[in-house]
């Protein structure tokens, strides 16, 4: 199938050819406008190999056929006459040059295509995976609350308490399992409204965790997968619920840096902070996923939940900041580049920001949720220790 580009080359090949027979003396404008037009034509659509190299011989052949006759009639000099491999080589360049690009982009292209069923197939088992594991702890844990129910001697008690603790961590260990099998691939990304997903996310937690909750977000779009973003801060809301109790504060904020070239999203709490050594293993970590188990403390669990952030900050080309809080706990910020499609869409004057408090009455949080979340904060000793 001939290409929408050869059929008005042929014309511009004619026409220049043309002009180099009936313009004796004029021929070097014409011979160079062919060439450059075919480069042209053929680097908007190339053609096909029996096109290329029969309209190109054509035109070799027949415009140096008519520089051959002019030097031989002493109109041009036979230095001229060299340009014809010269340019044929030039054009042969261009040409394997064209055809390189075009096999990287349809490589690039089938491996698109390929990633795109590969992170469905993902997601899929990542569904299939969050459901099979959830499902007989779901039972363990209702058969162990209905022995506890029945009022049993302090013996079993005793005995049914160690199996239920160790059920409810068992269960935080296969979300994060499942959390991290969610942030394999390279998702597509998508304009976020950062208030409306700050908003839905405290929402959410704050139906099951009896926390002051803040809520402070510049009127701003960041260009980023949901399902990673949701991820991470619910790895750090999670870590901060855990070294919380009732009553503390917990914020999350997402601003744009006054130079405009990155958006700062994070979490804070009114905790016990973090130390000198765990604000230095978190800024200085240099190995992203890579957990330093001598720095953890008893609350802890996995220590997967700051790998998890460090290396989907790593592939966007951001970074995981820890610092003090201004409500005097921990403050964990992860910094998105700008470049990678965060733009501002409103003013950022403080008018404009929103600030939310909510408070549920703990009451309303399920048992184990209560059991998850409710317990003292004990003092740190690491940075990893504290996701």
């Amino acid at each position: 199938m001939p290409s929408r580009t050869l059929g008005p080359w042929l014309v511009v090949a004619g026409l220049c050819a043309g002009s180099m027979w009936f313009f004796t003396g004029q021929e070097t404008v014409p011979y160079h406008v062919g060439y450059a037009t075919f480069a042209l034509a053929f680097g908007l659509a190339p053609w096909t190999v029996v096109q290329t190299t029969v309209s190109l011989l054509a035109y070799t052949v027949i415009s140096g056929a008519i520089l051959l006759v002019r030097a031989s009639a002493g109109v041009i000099a036979w230095e001229e006459t060299a340009e014809i491999p010269l340019m044929l080589a030039l054009v042969l360049l261009m040409v394997w040059l064209v055809r390189r690009r075009q096999r990287a982009l349809d490589d690039l292209t089938v491996a698109a295509a390929r990633e795109r069923v590969e992170s469905h197939a993902r997601e899929l088992l990542t569904q299939r995976t969050s459901h099979e594991m959830r499902s007989p702890l779901t039972i363990a844990r209702g058969y162990v609350e209905m022995l506890m129910a029945r009022d049993p001697v302090p013996e079993e008690r005793a005995d049914l308490t160690i199996i239920q603790e160790e059920l409810d961590r068992l269960t935080r260990v296969c979300e994060r399992l499942v959390r991290s099998m969610g942030l394999q691939g390279d998702p597509e990304r998508t304009a976020l409204d950062m208030d409306r997903i700050l908003r839905h996310t405290v929402n959410r937690w704050s139906t099951v965790a009896d926390r002051c909750w803040v809520t402070t977000a510049s009127p701003l779009h960041l260009e980023a997968s949901p399902e990673r973003l949701r991820v991470c801060l619910d790895t750090l809301i999670e870590n901060a619920l855990r070294y919380t109790t009732t009553g503390d504060t917990i914020r999350v904020f997402a601003v744009s840096d006054p130079w405009g070239e990155t958006v700062r999203v994070g979490v804070a709490d009114s905790g016990p902070g973090l130390s000198d050594e765990q604000v230095a293993h978190v800024n200085c970590a240099d190995q992203p996923g890579v957990d330093h188990p001598a720095s953890r403390d008893d609350l802890s669990q996995t220590g997967l939940g700051l790998g998890l952030i460090m290396e989907v900050m790593s592939r966007r080309g951001g970074r995981l900041v820890a610092a003090r809080a201004p409500e005097g706990g921990a403050l964990l910020t992860m910094v998105i580049p700008r470049g990678g499609g965060a733009a501002e869409v409103a003013s950022t004057s403080p008018e404009s920001q929103h600030q939310s408090r909510r408070r549920l009455p703990a009451t309303s949080m399920p048992r184990v949720l209560r059991l998850l979340v409710g317990r003292r904060r004990r003092p740190l000793h690491s940075a990893s220790g504290h996701l």
